[in-house]
């Protein structure tokens, strides 16, 4: 019979992927857009761990025998230190959907609207008249660009810079990059397989779900 106790790993899964579905279907969605999408670090920083870290810690807390109670303690100091250690709201942020020349590109043109001159070094933009350093950092699987401004003129610069930025991303055009569709192929197949391995128990899931409503 359908038990409690299958009924707990049913959670415990539902637990696991529910993050992870949502995770890599947002992940497809910013990726299909027409537009390159900017996101502040700190929200692209929770994100991913909300959603990586219910499937580190679920098994290891089940493997080691731990409650509920204990598992919902966890998750919720896993939750403070997670927002302790996110990057700062300000100066930081995560383009999707964009390579890292047009990153680049659309950082020099913000600037120039803004009329802050700099000089390209490498990876940086050194601005001149300001004590603030643009840098960036790319991942190419994930097709996003991280920027971040550092210097004593962070903060200043990052109230007009980040609509100057947001602007010039909005005349950029994108086609959707085969990874959107893989991000929402993995999505789906994380939402369809845990349910090919419960269709076996369809019959007696409805049973007990009627024994509950009586």
């Amino acid at each position: 019979m359908f038990g409690m106790e299958q009924i707990g790993v049913a959670y415990q899964v539902a637990v696991v992927l529910a993050p992870l579905v949502a995770y890599f279907f947002f992940l497809g969605l910013l990726n299909s857009q027409d537009t390159p999408q900017i996101l502040s670090a700190r929200t692209d920083f929770i994100l991913l761990n909300a959603a990586f870290f219910p499937a580190l810690l679920v098994p290891l807390l089940n493997y080691i025998g731990a409650s509920v109670s204990t598992l919902v303690i966890v998750l919720l100091g896993v939750i403070v230190v997670v927002m302790i250690a996110a990057p700062a709201r300000r100066g930081n942020w995560v383009i999707y959907n964009i390579t890292f020349p047009e990153a680049l590109r659309a950082t020099g043109r913000a600037l120039q609207a803004l009329g802050e001159p700099f000089k390209l070094e490498g990876r940086r933009v050194v601005l001149l008249n300001r004590d603030a350093i643009i840098t960036f950092s790319s991942m190419p699987l994930l097709r996003n660009v991280s920027i971040s401004i550092k210097g004593n003129d962070a903060n200043i610069l990052h109230e007009r810079f980040t609509p100057a930025l947001t602007e010039q991303l909005a005349g950029i055009k994108t086609t959707i990059s085969p990874m959107a569709m893989t991000f929402l192929l993995i999505a789906t197949a994380m939402m369809v397989v845990p349910l090919g391995f419960l269709a076996d128990r369809v019959p007696e899931m409805v049973r007990l779900i009627t024994d509950l409503l009586r």
